[in-house]
């Protein structure tokens, strides 16, 4: 954000990066909205999220051995399944620019959000599951599957960013609170996990 310089959709002529007009997505473009090279923000938005997404690869593989119960595990299993197209997603928008690939970019988007909303459903029940595992975890994946929800409902059904700068701001603004609610609540999971597996019996 602070090597951004191009602008909006709505005032390309902006300078720097808008928190609440400016998608994350918008880091990744190739030539920023004034037409200027877009490269060391790109390059750091690739770099950011693709490592974000293997960080979750390598999470949701080692998920189910944090598991007892058989119901649970198999779950986490299914849990994985939909954190690893979640995380190929978000490896794949940070690989297709919006304004190379527009339908792509897009694309990884949605199923992003759409995998990621039922590994919160599918591991909050894991968790319910799993007698060792405190319910203020499945908690708090609740809460944020009620975020990430509302985020995907104003994504699809959501006035278009690009028809008025109100618009926009809605659909950038959701954006930021969900990825930040994101993050806070991964974080909070894996300190989570982590307590959970030094207590689980070696296999």
């Amino acid at each position: 954000m602070y090597f951004y310089d191009g602008g909006t959709l709505h005032q390309r002529e902006l300078r720097g990066y808008s928190f609440l007009l400016n998608y994350f997505s918008d880091l990744g473009r190739t030539i920023d909205f004034r037409g200027q090279p877009n490269d060391l923000p790109r390059n750091l938005f690739r770099i950011a999220l693709s490592i974000s997404g293997g960080c979750l690869i390598l999470f949701f593989f080692a998920l189910p051995g944090i598991f007892n119960n058989k119901i649970a595990k198999s779950l986490a299993i299914i849990t994985g399944l939909f954190g690893l197209v979640a995380a190929v997603s978000y490896i794949a928008i940070a690989n297709i620019p919006w304004n190379v690939n527009y339908r792509g970019h897009v694309y990884y988007v949605r199923i992003g959000f759409l995998a990621f909303l039922m590994v919160t459903i599918f591991y909050s029940i894991a968790i319910l599951l799993e007698p060792r595992y405190p319910r203020r975890y499945a908690l708090a994946f609740l809460v944020f599957a009620i975020i990430l929800g509302t985020q995907i409902v104003i994504m699809f059904f959501g006035p278009r960013a690009y028809r008025s700068e109100e618009a926009l701001f809605l659909q950038v603004v959701a954006q930021k609170i969900v990825v930040y609610s994101q993050i806070l609540c991964l974080l909070y999971q894996s300190i989570g996990a982590l307590k959970l597996s030094r207590t689980t019996p070696a296999a």
